[in-house]
């Protein structure tokens, strides 16, 4: 299983951020649980820590990323039999056949490792996830489960309380530039690709081109303003300028894009990859949004309160306003990002929301 169109051109990929994350996950590789549920935000990293746990776990040496290590050499190129990513490319979900089939493999001892890991890096059905369960409260030893998700509530409660839960939130601003200027970025672009990202590694790495970075985020910041001033929006009006953030967010994802020579398992891994990060990129945009406002909302009230004997001065942006703006624009991300909505008419109904309150 390829993971991504980055790592095939950038192996090996380093953990952005989440020190503490693995600080803890290394202490307890000599001794692991044998469930873990990684739970976050889509794109913050979630999925190439699993990978690096795993490496550790199926390495007799413990070692990190040692230079001539047999066994992280082929994990780290996806040739290692006692690592199982379960991931089917032809479906978006695991299904009850898939979870069976690990359910045989885990009952299997270890090829090359004194353990076996199986990464699920991808939705399962409740069906599929009551197969696993009776594997996960009765786990061996050598076994261990490396479940990744958005929330633990993708999961039946009985399959997620049998596991141990590692939360992961989103980089800080710091650790994105710091790793962006490592692979010789700009540190003008660095800090466009960081707020671009909103905190997700793989999104900063994959998107690098500074004017169409910057483009968006122009865009986005606009129409927060634009609609801060405005007491009245048409359909229409909501239309057009859904339709020219869009515009701008296409033009993020033409380096992600399957080019003309793909065909086949790698054509259809490079379509998957652009329509999750053109999910990201709406989310992204609308925290971009929502910043603008809770920014104003700040500078209002910090400017507001004059001394005594000065006048006050009329806020150009009400800070309940904004604030309320702001979360009626998260809410349309978590939507988004979760749902299989329409964005145009999402969108266009957020905008003429925010005017109308």
């Amino acid at each position: 299983m390829a993971e991504g169109l980055l790592a095939a051109r950038e192996e090996p990929r380093p953990i952005i951020g989440h020190g503490p994350v693995w600080e803890r996950l290394v202490a307890e590789s000599g001794a692991p649980a044998g469930a873990y549920l990684f739970v976050g935000p889509r794109g913050v990293g979630k999925s190439l820590v699993a990978r690096r746990f795993a490496e550790r776990l199926v390495c007799g040496r413990g070692c990190d990323r040692p230079d001539g290590c047999p066994s992280c050499e082929k994990a780290r190129t996806g040739g290692h039999p006692d690592i199982v990513v379960v991931s089917p490319s032809e479906r978006q979900r695991i299904g009850v056949d898939d979870a069976r089939g690990v359910v045989r493999r885990a009952a299997r001892t270890p090829v090359e490792s004194s353990r076996k890991v199986f990464i699920i890096d991808r939705e399962i059905t409740e069906p599929a996830a009551n197969v696993l369960l009776k594997t996960l409260e009765e786990p061996t030893g050598s076994t261990v489960f490396i479940l990744v998700s958005a929330s633990a509530e993708d999961f039946p409660s009985t399959v997620a309380s049998r596991c141990r839960i590692i939360h992961f939130g989103k980089v800080g601003t710091a650790d994105m530039v710091d790793a962006l200027l490592r692979r010789g970025v700009e540190r003008s672009e660095a800090e466009v690709l960081a707020e671009v990202a909103g905190g997700r590694p793989m999104m900063a790495l994959q998107l690098r081109g500074e004017a169409p970075a910057a483009r968006f985020r122009s865009a986005w910041r606009e129409k927060a303003e634009q609609l801060a001033e405005r007491d009245h929006l048409g359909a229409g009006q909501a239309l057009a300028m859904v339709d020219e953030v869009l515009t701008h967010t296409e033009r993020m994802l033409d380096k992600v894009r399957p080019s003309r020579s793909m065909a086949g398992r790698e054509r259809e891994q490079a379509r998957r990859e652009t329509r999750r990060q053109r999910r990201l990129l709406w989310v992204s945009g609308l925290e971009i949004m929502a910043g603008w406002f809770v920014d104003a909302a700040g500078r209002e009230l910090s400017d507001s309160g004059g001394g005594p004997g000065e006048t006050m001065r009329r806020p150009s942006v009400d800070p309940a306003r904004a604030l309320r703006s702001a979360d009626l624009i998260l809410e349309a991300g978590v939507e988004l990002s979760r749902l299989n909505l329409r964005p145009r008419a999402r969108l266009a109904e957020l905008f003429c929301r925010l005017v109308m309150q």
